[in-house]
């Protein structure tokens, strides 16, 4: 029979420890898999960029997919249950890929990929948003984005220390280990019980209909959080860097929106609307993306402004996150999860296809365009939408 771990009122309960250990480790295997799946598909040198943004596009395309099954399969599975099948899911779908440049194979692989990294992702923001954390609420929101954002940017200088730039099959294998190595905090939550239940449908469009203001953010915030990762290696080598140097981007960008995670919850605080620390956020991204052709000329500059893009997209990432959490109520923390995820992957599949399709057509500037044409839909929308105070 499953225990709950008793605990005082406003104290972290060990369990979240745990669970926060689990998704940077986690985070850690996604950082690396960030690079390696489009470098490698990019090196077979007969697959566009339009192609490439279809294959890797099928990981949010299975988010969609999954997203409305979700409170079904933790309902069965539990949630331990749930991060070890995702877990092992990413290690069996991973190895078969150092052995295939079909992209066919390379679409099932990353839909694979995309439903068990995501089954794990909305498991744990699931169990994290249901805890009565009370005054603690803001600081384990800040572990749990930094944690995310710190292991992200920590993968691709894994790869880096290893040599796996320069070894495609020591890449995957690295991926894969890392994604074992997520399990190890697991095993101190086998006998832990999350304060929700599973197996009920998630209210999507009860919660499309009640948080517009944050769902169109989590929509726009998509194309970037999913297309930056996508093709930011990539724009970094079109510009003349090389593999380990345009790597290096990435782990910026997701170091910026480490350190950005307690500034940002400290800042929302001061806000009598948090809606407007997502509106600011967007803005800074707005203008980091304009000013990234003219950085990636200096390397210096181009990390530079990738650290200071990340901590505003976090600010986005942050302030949707915590508007959900005030919003609506515990009972509904699934139901906000999995349509505040679904929503962002919708955003992120248009994205990723079209940043693909404009690499193709302007060559890497295309990403750019896309972004910064993203960021100003959004900011348009935030200036019919609300009065900054």
């Amino acid at each position: 029979m499953e225990a709950t771990i008793p605990r005082k009122k406003d104290v972290v309960p060990l369990s979240i420890w745990f669970v926060l250990i689990s998704i940077f480790l986690g985070k850690v295997c996604a950082g690396a898999a960030s690079i390696l799946f489009p470098v490698t598909l990019k090196s077979t040198g007969t697959l566009s960029n339009a192609l490439i943004g279809a294959i890797l596009s099928a990981e949010t395309a299975s988010i969609i997919i999954l997203s409305p099954l979700i409170g079904t399969i933790i309902g069965k599975l539990g949630v331990v249950g749930s991060v070890i099948t995702g877990s092992l899911g990413r290690i069996a779908v991973v190895i078969p890929l150092i052995y295939t440049n079909n992209p066919y194979a390379w679409i099932a692989g990353i839909f694979i990929y995309g439903i068990s990294s995501n089954l794990i992702g909305i498991a744990y923001q699931t169990w994290i948003g249901s805890e009565n954390l009370g005054s603690k609420r803001g600081l384990v929101m800040a572990w749990y984005l930094g944690g995310m954002s710190s292991g992200l940017a920590l993968g691709p200088v894994v790869l880096n220390l290893f040599g796996a730039s320069a070894a495609r099959a020591l890449g995957f294998v690295i991926v894969a280990g890392l994604s074992l190595s997520s399990l190890i905090p697991v095993i101190f939550l086998l006998k832990c019980k999350p304060p929700f239940k599973g197996g009920s449908k998630p209210r999507i469009f009860f919660i499309i209909k009640n948080g517009k203001k944050v769902m169109f953010g989590s929509f726009i915030g998509g194309v970037i959080l999913w297309g930056v990762p996508a093709f930011m290696t990539l724009y970094g080598m079109s510009a003349g860097m090389t593999q380990e140097e345009a790597a290096i981007l990435l782990t910026m960008f997701q170091f910026g929106g480490f350190l950005a995670g307690p500034l940002i919850s400290f800042i929302s605080d001061k806000f009598k609307d948090r809606h407007n620390v997502v509106i600011l956020s967007f803005f800074a991204s707005l203008l980091c993306s304009f000013f990234l052709p003219i950085a990636i000329k200096n390397l210096i500059f181009a990390y530079a402004l990738l650290f200071v893009w990340g901590g505003a997209v976090q600010g986005v990432y942050s302030g949707c996150m915590t508007l959900l959490g005030d919003i609506f109520r515990k009972e509904d923390q699934m139901s906000a999860s999995v349509a505040f995820t679904q929503v962002k992957a919708i955003g992120g599949l248009i994205g990723v296809t079209l940043i693909g399709l404009a690499m193709d057509w302007a060559s890497s500037e295309g990403m750019v365009y896309v972004i910064t044409f993203a960021s100003i839909i959004y900011f348009t929308f935030a200036l019919t939408q609300y009065k900054i105070e």
